[in-house]
């Protein structure tokens, strides 16, 4: 099973930042939070960033800087009630004086917020919005995709996905999106084409990895998917989509003892995820 766009790297937070403030300006205003974004040190730019905001009173574009990257910060945290409510401040504050609400960034970034809130209809709103602005934007496209896909609409997602593909072709995320989009349509031959484009792209990435690993089980060839399965299950043994995916590929080939073991493992990482349950639900409902 394959969710793209689940939670974001924190490079790809910083790729949403908008530019509300020169650079120069911007460094000036927190230089312990901007040492820790150039870190990479999420937890770090958190606590700078709330102590800059909280010893001075700041000119509105420049507050809206410090929550951007505050913000930003707390999506690459997965603290995204937080997050949301730093682009909401963002909102408040722009609209108060009569700046632009329909900033195709700060929409993104929002966006982002309500997909690690599973609240995809209203990551859609923004989305619809940044993307008039920004068309050409693999990103947007991706977690526009994503959030299709989380509602059950797979035709849009392909859509979607098939815009940051042409936008952006060395771009991972976007063939890995329309792979599981593809699944999604009971187009399993070509969701395994994408997948293999994005492991070619992303031979590392367990994200990569999973989206081949699972196309070829829903195509019923998890034997050839096998050592890619394990791969990713090597490369990200906590998390339960990719422990799921290679209990399934092992249940295929007749592994059941190792596939049920894994389902279990599965569903203790990832309790919340409906398929990951359903599978759980399904192997142990004859256990005694």
């Amino acid at each position: 099973m394959l969710k793209p766009v689940r939670l974001l790297t924190f490079f790809a937070v910083l790729c949403l930042l908008p530019a509300t403030a020169q650079a120069q300006t911007r460094e000036e205003l927190c230089p312990e939070g901007y040492v820790a974004l150039s870190a990479n040190d999420a937890d770090a730019a958190i606590t700078a960033f709330q102590d800059c905001l909280a010893d001075q009173f700041y000119d509105w574009p420049q507050e809206a800087e410090l929550r951007a990257r505050l913000g930003a910060a707390y999506l690459a945290s997965a603290r995204s009630e937080e997050a949301l409510i730093a682009y909401n401040q963002i909102f408040a504050l722009v609209e108060a004086n009569d700046g632009d609400v329909d900033n195709p960034l700060i929409r993104r970034n929002r966006a982002a917020a309500y997909l690690q809130l599973d609240r995809a209809e209203d990551a859609i709103t923004d989305l619809e919005i940044a993307r008039e602005r920004i068309p050409e934007d693999g990103f947007t496209a991706v977690l526009t995709g994503s959030a299709y896909l989380d509602l059950d609409r797979p035709e849009e997602a392909v859509a979607a996905f098939d815009a940051a593909v042409r936008s952006e072709p060395d771009y991972a995320s976007a063939w890995i999106g329309r792979s599981a989009a593809f699944v999604e349509m009971g187009l399993t031959e070509m969701a395994v084409e994408d997948a293999r484009e994005a492991v070619a792209l992303a031979p590392d990435d367990p994200g990569a990895l999973n989206a081949l690993c699972w196309a070829l089980v829903k195509d019923g060839r998890a034997a050839d998917g096998l050592s890619t399965c394990r791969a990713a299950s090597e490369a990200a043994p906590d998390e339960g989509s990719i422990t799921h995916s290679l209990a399934s590929a092992l249940e295929q080939i007749g592994e059941t003892d190792e596939a049920r073991r894994l389902f279990a493992l599965a569903h203790e990482q990832s309790p919340d995820d409906p398929e990951v349950a359903a599978d759980y639900e399904r192997v142990f409902s004859d256990a005694p």
